[in-house]
């Protein structure tokens, strides 16, 4: 006899497969309605000014694919993935030349070579010891990044900020809810609950995580040029104590 917990986990599976199509049919139908405006080919803000903004307001480094599903809702633009790819080359260009900007984009650098992990975004009046990727780092940014995003959600929900599509947003939160291990119901986005779990993950690891980074910020200073803080080394360094094959394996999760 096929045992009961079985069918529950396969229909919930089905149940989370369905709600990944509503969520695309969703995105499908705010991108037409776009399109019907009369002010839809208006030019918005550079992707690079929202960037900033957004990393501002989460002070933590977000990956270029969250931010991507973000802006689509809150902004009501598609972000090509290789837009990210040129904005990186654009700011170091910028930082190598003449036009010195008071804030630049930067990325989160290895903890023990110091290399760009360019899929996580930064600002450069951060911090160091805030952009490096520790062994655990990838998780922690992970759930902060969910973190954020419910919270958004929530502000648009509640009527304190203005987006283009709060219901595909909260879509958005709610596959973050999902991916950081939570039960999420079609069409219930208990906002204050999530961010309570995510709160107490996060407490879990971030306080070996900043010990790591902190260390590892001091000595990459030493090491590393101003530009290569920024943009990641050109040149292998001497690896710090730590395991290579566990950071990697980390950030390949996140």
């Amino acid at each position: 006899m096929k045992n009961i917990s079985d069918d529950i986990d396969q229909l919930k599976a089905q149940e989370a497969d369905l709600e990944r199509q509503l969520y695309e049919l969703r995105e499908r139908r705010a991108e037409l309605e776009r399109g019907a405006r009369p002010h839809a080919g208006k030019k918005g803000r550079p992707l690079r000014d929202i960037t900033l903004d957004l990393l501002q307001e989460a002070q933590c480094p977000l990956n270029s694919l969250l931010l991507a599903s973000v802006i689509r809702p809150l902004h009501g633009r598609n972000i090509p993935a290789t837009r990210f790819g040129t904005l990186s080359n654009d700011e170091a260009s910028s930082f190598e030349s003449s036009r010195v900007r008071p804030v630049y984009l930067c990325h989160c650098l290895t903890h023990d070579q110091g290399q760009a992990v360019k899929r996580f975004w930064g600002r450069s009046d951060w911090p160091l010891a805030d952009r490096i990727m520790g062994p655990m780092t990838g998780r922690v940014l992970f759930l902060k990044g969910a973190a954020w995003t419910i919270a958004l959600a929530r502000q648009v929900s509640n009527g304190e900020r203005v987006a283009d599509n709060p219901e595909t947003l909260q879509y958005v939160a709610a596959d973050q809810a999902r991916d950081a291990g939570m039960s999420v119901r079609r069409g219930e986005f208990p906002f204050d609950e999530w961010l309570a779990t995510i709160t107490a993950d996060i407490a879990r690891y971030e306080a070996e995580d900043k010990s790591l980074r902190d260390a590892a910020a001091q000595t990459l200073m030493k090491q590393l040029s101003e530009r290569d803080q920024l943009f990641g080394a050109r040149t292998g360094l001497v690896s710090l104590p730590g395991s290579k094959e566990t950071w990697r394996s980390t950030i390949n999760d996140c």
